[in-house]
C-alpha cells in the first residue's frame, strides 16, 4: 500500500495522474461551466439545498471595465432578467442563470447587494449542488480516464476498468479521500476500488 502524499505525483509507469484541472459541469448535458478552483465557498444555500459560491474566471474579471467583476461571466450560461430578491442575508439584486446548452436552471448571479457587508458577492454566482457536478480526468500510461458524476467525455478518452492499488496515491482535491485521511481510514485498495467503480459508471452512461 502506498503512503499518502500532499498532491498527485508525477506520471510514472502504470500510475494514474490528472490530465487537467477539475471542472464544474451541468448535470443534465455535461456542459462546462467553471473550474473547481473558482469555488469560493461551499457553505451557501440555494433553492434546492446546498449551493456553491463561484467567482467568474480571473481573465474575464480583469477585462471588466468597472474592475469589480460584475460584468464577467461563467462559461455556457444564460443570464435572466434582474430582480430584487430577499435572501437569508438580506435584499439583493439577482439574475437567475441557466445552462446555455440545455436551459436547465443552475442558480443565480449576484448583481448588487443592499447591505455593505454583502457587497463581496457582487459579480459572483450561486450554483446549486443538485444541478452541477465535478468532473475529473485521469491518465494512465498516456491514455485518459474520464471520471465524473455521469458526464460523457464524447469518446475522447479511453477507459480502463482495472486500477491497481499499488499505484494509487492520495488525491488532496477529493473530498471523500480528505475525509478518510482525517479519520485515519484512507486505504489505497479501497480508493482504487472506488475509482474503478466511478470509471465503470462513466462507461455505462456512454
Amino acid at each position: 500500500m502506498s503512503s499518502p502524499s500532499s498532491s498527485p505525483k508525477a506520471s510514472a509507469a502504470g500510475r494514474l495522474t490528472r490530465l487537467g484541472p477539475d471542472t464544474l459541469r451541468c448535470t443534465a448535458c455535461s456542459a462546462d461551466l467553471a473550474l473547481s478552483a473558482q469555488i469560493i465557498s461551499k457553505g451557501f444555500t440555494g433553492r434546492y439545498g446546498r449551493a456553491l459560491l463561484v467567482a467568474p474566471p480571473a481573465s474575464a474579471a480583469a477585462d471588466d471595465e468597472d474592475g469589480d467583476g460584475a460584468d464577467a461571466s461563467l462559461l455556457n450560461i444564460r443570464i435572466g432578467r434582474l430582480e430584487n430578491r430577499q435572501l437569508v442575508t438580506g435584499w439583493h439584486v439577482v439574475a437567475d442563470i441557466s445552462c446555455g446548452s440545455c436551459s436547465k436552471k443552475l442558480g443565480w448571479k449576484y448583481v448588487d447587494a443592499k447591505e455593505k457587508s454583502q457587497k463581496y458577492k457582487v459579480g459572483k454566482y450561486i450554483l446549486e449542488t443538485e444541478r452541477v457536478m465535478t468532473y475529473r480526468s485521469w491518465g494512465d500510461d498516456g491514455a485518459a480516464v474520464a471520471v465524473g458524476g455521469g458526464g460523457s467525455s464524447g469518446g475522447l478518452y479511453k477507459q480502463h476498468s482495472r486500477t491497481s492499488s499499488d499505484n494509487v496515491s492520495f488525491d488532496s482535491e477529493d473530498e471523500d479521500e480528505c475525509d478518510d485521511i482525517f479519520a485515519g481510514t484512507w486505504d489505497a485498495r479501497a480508493v482504487a476500488q472506488r475509482r474503478a467503480e466511478m470509471i465503470a459508471a462513466v462507461r455505462a452512461d456512454e
